[in-house]
């Protein structure tokens, strides 16, 4: 008779020993995936080249208004920061570094939150890291060694941050590519406005101008004005420039060098898939201001260069009077690139191209139908044709640049983001290219004053210099009951935002209803009310409140797509 053996205890030998080798192949895969996970990390960072930096003394003027460091100086004029940079690539990056280092972080810091807020979850925004980094493997290869060293040397000088996911080098080259970076971006948060005017020769005999109006919005948050920054560039073996921008931005949006060619850059988006090569538009903007001397050879540069994205460019030249209009797609051929206005007093662009060449292009027409592109473009058509061409000044360029209303002079509320003037704008200036004087905005938007700065002698060294020209004074509005109760309204909906959140609906309600009847038309406020009356049950009200909200805020298509959802969940 066969017997049944109780081997239980002995089973217990066996079982561990699978336990372990399992244990075992668990921290192998780990040590794998570890491994792994850091060779993706480091063959999709960007280190940069050395930079050989002589390391120069930090010194403040008595004032606190003024700091030097080697040959290159800060300092603060009103509301606006002069940075004047001299020497070599590694010289100009240590100099923007250690200079401007706080201001930087300030703007840094900024991006961060708003990062943080648009990923809901720490996969979502690790996933996303992880993408933008296998984009943009090698993609500061393409540049000249120069700018990469001058780069280079910029981060070098920026604090250690150990927690920092990427290398202070790879965050810098990041900002100058923030044309193509907006374009992963549905909503859109980029804005610029850009003409230029030639005039008539005067009966007295005075040579006619070439005047240029500029405003260009990065919208980091209403509560948020990024620093605005005046750049004079002196490179060793290259032309004088002056850039208007930001800290950390190395390239231009805005700019004018010593031989009276201008250049501005507005970016834009066409149905070209993204480039993995090529140059970031502001760093070929700046290499145009360092190295064209006249309005044929700019154009030609913008037209034989490899860029990452599309983009509309204002390409003007005090000398001979001119300014032309290049629109560009990522692909560098004839269908690609188009100049107009070659024969016109006029020339103009928002955020779309308008050429034949882009009339069938679906992302083209996308911004030009669902953002403030279009309806600017009509605008400035109508007060740049309706004024007689011998009655342009920079006074009437500014006026253009302050304007409030809407096609066929029709009111816009304060804010209204269809107006060339929505106080949201981030830098602001109004150029006579031919005298070579130079306005630039002070803030807040186009409101505040106009700090004047003669080109002839700041580009030249210090010691050369003379006295500068009359600024513009603020406009009226800044002083104004009107907007007073503007900047009141945002004070009560950012409380009414607070209180929503603290789950204290009535109290929400009032304070935004507060902000409603100072400020009717900011676009923002009309999402608040909603939510605050959908928690209400008032859902006739959050409706109303909804549809206004995507009536007044163009282009933020990730914001209206939630917004359109939540009528219909309320329609039902």
């Amino acid at each position: 008779m066969a017997r049944i053996h109780n081997t239980g205890p002995g089973d217990g030998p066996g079982l561990f020993a699978v336990l372990k080798v399992l244990g075992v192949l668990l921290v192998v895969v780990l040590g794998v995936s570890v491994f792994l996970y850091g060779g993706y990390l480091s063959y999709t960072g960007l280190d940069g080249p050395e930079a050989p930096v002589t390391e120069a003394e930090t010194r403040a003027d008595p004032s606190g208004r003024k700091f030097e460091y080697g040959r290159s100086q800060l300092s603060r004029e009103g509301d606006l920061w002069v940075l004047e940079l001299v020497g070599a690539p590694a010289e100009l990056g240590a100099a923007q570094g250690r200079l401007t280092r706080r201001l930087l972080a300030r703007t840094d810091q900024r991006i961060d939150e708003l990062l943080t807020q648009r990923f809901g979850t720490w996969m979502d925004a690790w996933a996303s890291r992880m993408l933008l980094r296998w984009d943009y493997r090698d993609a500061d290869l393409p540049l000249g060694e120069e700018i990469r060293i001058e780069l280079a040397a910029l981060a070098a000088q920026q604090p250690e941050d150990e927690d920092a996911k990427i290398s202070a080098y790879h965050r810098l080259f990041l900002m100058q590519c923030f044309f193509e970076l907006g374009r992963r971006v549905q909503d859109n948060f980029l804005d610029g406005v850009m003409f230029a005017v030639q005039t008539d020769t005067h009966a007295a005999g005075e040579a006619g101008k070439l005047l240029i109006g500029r405003s260009f919005t990065l919208d980091l948050g209403a509560e948020f004005d990024p620093d605005r920054l005046v750049t004079v560039y002196r490179p060793d073996g290259k032309y004088p420039f002056a850039s208007i921008g930001w800290p950390g931005l190395v390239g231009v949006v805005t700019g004018v060098n010593a031989r009276g060619v201008f250049v501005a850059g507005n970016p834009v988006r066409t149905d070209d898939p993204r480039e993995d090569k090529g140059e970031p538009v502001p760093l070929l903007l700046r290499r145009v201001l360092e190295e064209a001397d006249s309005l044929e050879r700019a154009v030609s540069m913008l037209q034989d260069a490899e860029v990452r994205t599309a983009a509309t460019v204002l390409v003007g030249d005090g000398v001979q009077r001119k300014a032309v209009v290049v629109e560009m797609a990522p692909r560098a051929s004839e269908e690609g690139r188009v100049t107009r206005g070659e024969k016109e007093r006029l020339v103009w662009a928002t955020n779309h191209l308008v050429s034949e060449n882009f009339e069938r292009d679906a992302q083209n027409e996308r911004v030009m139908r669902t953002t403030a592109s279009g309806y600017r473009y009509d605008r400035l058509q109508e007060l740049l044709e309706g004024r007689d061409q011998g009655s342009w000044s920079p006074e009437t360029v500014l006026e253009v640049l302050r304007d409030r209303r809407g096609h066929e002079d029709e009111p816009l509320g304060l804010g209204n983001r269809y107006a060339i003037e929505n106080l949201r704008t981030s830098h602001a200036i109004v150029l006579d290219a031919t005298a070579m004087v130079l306005w630039v905005g002070e803030g807040p938007s186009t409101l505040g004053r106009f700090r004047a700065f003669d080109l002839k002698h700041l580009l030249r060294p210090r010691e050369h210099r003379q006295g500068a020209p009359q600024s513009f004074q603020p406009d009226r509005l800044l002083y104004s009951e009107i907007y007073a109760d503007y900047r009141v309204a945002l004070e009560e909906m950012e409380y009414a935002r607070e209180r929503l959140n603290a789950g204290e609906f009535e109290q929400a309600r009032f304070s935004a209803e507060v902000a409603l009847s100072l400020a009717p038309d900011i676009g923002p406020l009309h999402r608040l009310l909603g939510n605050i009356y959908r928690e209400l049950e008032m859902e006739n009200e959050a409706l109303a409140a909804y549809r206004r909200y995507l009536e007044l805020v163009p282009g933020q298509n990730r914001d209206q797509d939630r917004v359109r959802g939540m009528i219909d969940e309320l329609e039902r």
